[in-house]
This record gives C-alpha cells, sequence and structure tokens, in this order.
C-alpha cells in the first residue's frame, strides 16, 4: 500500500498503480486465506479517478 500511495503521490500512470493494486490485494489474499481478485475492485477505484485521460 505504501507503493501505492507513493505513486498517487507521484502522478504515475494507472497501469502501474493497478499492478501494485492487485499485488496489494493478492497480498492481503494470502494473509485472509482468500487469493481471489475481486475485479470490481479495482473497476469501482478506478472509475472514481480520471486516469490516464
Amino acid at each position: 500500500m505504501d507503493r501505492v500511495k507513493n505513486g498517487l503521490e507521484s502522478n504515475i500512470t494507472g497501469d502501474f498503480l493497478a499492478m501494485d493494486i492487485r499485488q496489494a490485494l493478492h497480498l492481503l489474499g494470502e494473509i485472509t486465506g482468500t487469493i481471489e481478485i475481486d475485479r470490481d475492485i479495482l473497476g469501482n477505484i478506478f472509475s472514481q479517478f480520471c486516469i490516464g485521460k
């Protein structure tokens, strides 16, 4: 999540932010025992921002 925060502060493109978010979700899934990534979460996050336009 630190990488996502730093990326947002550095205006990194949405593609790279999405990769860091997916990795964070995967690692949290390992901790909780649910590895599935809910694609709606990313869709919801990025629908709120105007990234790459």
